[in-house]
């Protein structure tokens, strides 16, 4: 992938995590790892690989998280089990 296409997912990336974080779905220290890279996406002067990082972090990030809120979704919606 080209730097210039990494910035831009690094981008849309931080826009959904700011969309998840108003939704309540990353908790508080969520995103910690990511940010202690330092990279933030309007760091265009920052190398490839420091992009690459940002990316794959919170991508996993991102990922662990949706995939927790939807057990806890799921398991605020299964129906309790008994006679019927």
């Amino acid at each position: 992938m080209r730097k210039r296409e990494l910035v831009h997912m690094h981008a849309l990336l931080d826009r959904i995590s700011g969309a998840l974080q108003r939704r309540g779905v990353l908790a508080e220290g969520d995103l910690q790892e990511y940010e202690s890279l330092g990279i933030a996406p309007t760091a265009v002067y920052e190398s490839k690989g420091d992009h690459e990082a940002a990316v794959r972090t919170l991508t996993a990030t991102l990922a662990a998280a949706i995939e927790r809120d939807k057990g806890e979704e799921a398991a605020v919606e299964t129906p309790p089990h008994g006679d019927d």
